[in-house]
């Protein structure tokens, strides 16, 4: 039986990174369905879980490939903002961070100097700001 099914799966995409979100959200969805009852739920959970296998099956290697680097691409653009945040957090007692008012450019400038001039790196832009 598993000579039949490698059989079947050559030339044959398989799973990756997008499939197993997609597989992992359909669970959750369908689950939740279960409990909240509202048919929204199961409607998109089933959804996600056809595409899951449409992918998986797919003899289209190529454009699955550049749609699993789009999606990492987007998990990583996701990832690093929440973990500029979180080194945010973590440093908000020795750092104060501020926008620059021109370019939005966020800088960081020590606690505990008084008023200072901050000068963008960016623009060049300089305002005053207490840190």
């Amino acid at each position: 039986m598993k000579e039949k099914i490698r059989q079947f799966m050559i030339g044959r995409y398989g799973t990756d990174g997008l499939n197993q979100f997609l597989n992992i959200a359909s669970l959750v969805l369908i689950l939740v369905y279960i409990l909240t009852r509202l048919p929204l739920l199961l409607y998109v959970g089933v959804v996600l879980l056809g595409f899951c296998y449409y992918r998986m099956f797919s003899r289209n290697i190529s454009k699955r490939t550049e749609e699993n680097y789009k999606y990492y691409a987007v998990k990583d653009r996701i990832h690093n903002k929440f973990s500029g945040l979180k080194d945010q957090w973590d440093n908000r007692r020795l750092y104060h961070y501020y926008r620059c008012p021109q370019c939005r450019q966020k800088l960081r400038v020590p606690r505990g100097r008084g008023r200072i001039q901050i000068s963008c790196p960016r623009c060049g832009t300089q305002f005053i700001k207490k840190s």
